[in-house]
């Protein structure tokens, strides 16, 4: 996705039609603000609380609030909103792991990318550069690239623990725009508003390779399913670059329109088609790709000023955001029509589709709390309302006295213990940690310093295309004797 907003980091940036002038324009992706770990120890509560099972599988467009700082979140079943999600400030480009269970957005005023996990409703931040509006993940879902356009860098951080790290950061241009990973995951390919190119970078060893040129003011970009190509949107020319990767050099230039201002592309999973969103015309252009040379075979009217397209999975549905008319329009890409338009957004701009599988065989999840570095307190477990335990007190190892609690998890599949389930910790909506089950099924979060005395702590685990999802909850002294006084009256 491509947002475009005025590039004036005084303030925030707001779209508007045009090309031309003195200004020049960056489209909005999202970024990570630094982790916030817990201050104060916890002494684990008597009784324990059981949250509801995580939002469940199925198909999910994620949509960048640029004015709200918030990710939407629509379930395309019946594509209505479902939930909203806090980020960064000026969230602008969205990307989603491969399988589903990770949002990155970049937020360009914040400087940071947010880590949003769907599943549990939390996000943590990472700091990255200045201005950050593009994100991408690698196919692997090992590594998330983030453009930051008034630094003229790519951040590498990983993408595949939490909190994520920053890898390397690699100069590829003037004002990189989108950002877009070959299918193989060996190179990336950003947009250099300024200088006209696409730049082309070597994702083993994080360098840049060249930079191709292509039209004026280039914003978004994608690839095709079998990395032959790459689409550019070349904003102030109203033409579509299509870049051979073969030979990193322009063969077509796909004519939009000289007042149309595309600002974004999608390419569906055969690559027969490329769907283009025209920020001063109001619509959507479908490109055929297959024809020799490409070209626009129908024009479909959206929401105003849209920034953002993506497509469904299936490649049934393209998702299209309209920053001024607060919109998104859904078009069924079999007839080419609008056959929705969901409101209530507040600007938004990036736009990205993912699935989220979670199997139908039952798990349960049990959750100890046990406090570290000094005394001996006993930590209660809760399985989704069904099995109860006690932690044994004992100091964490891997806390080595500091004060702090130590969080355990246990997961199983009928009394068995289930290993290599991804389990994530969270204090309320804040994500901590995340760890792997191991052959006992523990997985296991270390959280330093003296928590409040009315926190509560929550294990998910957000299931996979076998087990169904699973969570437990443990709260504190103060929280859980409230609990335990209602529960009374």
């Amino acid at each position: 996705m491509s947002g475009i907003a005025v590039s004036d980091t005084s303030g925030r940036g707001r779209a508007r039609r045009g090309g031309g002038g003195g200004a020049w324009w960056a489209p909005a992706r999202v970024g990570f603000a630094g982790l916030a770990l817990l201050a104060t120890a916890v002494v684990p509560s008597a009784s324990a609380t059981t949250q509801p099972v995580p939002a469940p599988a199925g198909t999910f467009a994620y949509v960048a609030n640029g004015l709200a700082g918030s990710l939407s979140v629509i379930d395309t079943a019946d594509n209505t909103v479902t939930s909203t999600i806090d980020v960064g400030d000026d969230p602008n480009g969205v990307a989603v792991s491969p399988d589903g269970s990770l949002v990155f957005v970049a937020n360009r005023l914040s400087d940071t990318v947010s880590l949003v996990v769907p599943a549990v409703g939390g996000s943590l931040s990472v700091p990255v550069g200045d201005n950050p509006v593009g994100v991408a993940v690698s196919p692997d879902g090992a590594r998330a690239y983030v453009t930051n356009t008034i630094s003229n860098n790519m951040t590498v951080i990983t993408a595949d623990e939490v909190p994520p790290s920053v890898i390397a950061t690699v100069h590829v241009g003037t004002r990189p725009q989108d950002v877009a990973i070959a299918p193989n995951g060996t190179r990336a390919y950003v947009a250099n508003l300024l200088d006209g190119t696409v730049a082309v970078v070597d994702t083993t060893t994080d360098t840049l390779l060249t930079a191709v040129p292509v039209g004026q003011l280039p914003q978004g970009v994608a690839t095709s399913p079998d990395g032959a190509r790459v689409y550019v949107t070349n904003f102030g020319d109203g033409t579509v670059s299509v870049i051979d990767t073969a030979t990193d050099t322009v063969r077509f230039t796909v004519p939009i329109g000289n007042d149309t201002s595309p600002a974004d592309v999608a390419v569906s999973r055969d690559g027969t088609r490329a769907y283009v969103a025209n920020f001063s015309t109001d619509n959507v252009s479908v490109i055929d790709t297959t024809a020799n040379p490409p070209a626009v075979i129908a024009t479909v009217p959206v929401g105003e000023e849209p920034l953002g397209v993506a497509l469904a999975p299936d490649g049934a549905h393209a998702y299209v955001t309209g920053s001024m008319d607060n919109s998104v329009s859904v078009i069924d890409t079999a007839t080419r029509t609008v056959t929705r338009t969901i409101g209530g957004f507040a600007i938004p701009l990036g736009v990205a589709v993912g699935t989220r599988g979670v199997g139908a065989t039952p798990t349960s999840l049990t959750l100890t709390a046990e406090r570290t570095g000094k005394g001996h307190e006993n930590g209660h477990e809760n399985g989704n309302g069904n099995g109860n335990g006690h932690g044994n007190g004992k100091e964490s190892p891997g806390v080595q006295g500091a004060r702090g609690l130590t969080l355990k998890a246990r997961l199983t599949v009928g009394g068995r213990p289930l290993e290599d389930g991804s389990v994530l910790f969270t204090r309320d909506t804040e994500v901590l940690c995340a760890d792997t089950t191991d052959s006992r099924g523990r997985a296991t979060c270390a959280v330093r310093g003296r928590p409040d005395d009315d926190d509560c702590y929550t294990a998910t685990f957000t299931g996979d295309e076998t087990h169904a999802a699973a969570t437990a909850t443990t709260c504190t002294d103060r929280r859980a004797a409230a609990q335990r006084t209602d529960r009374k009256r």
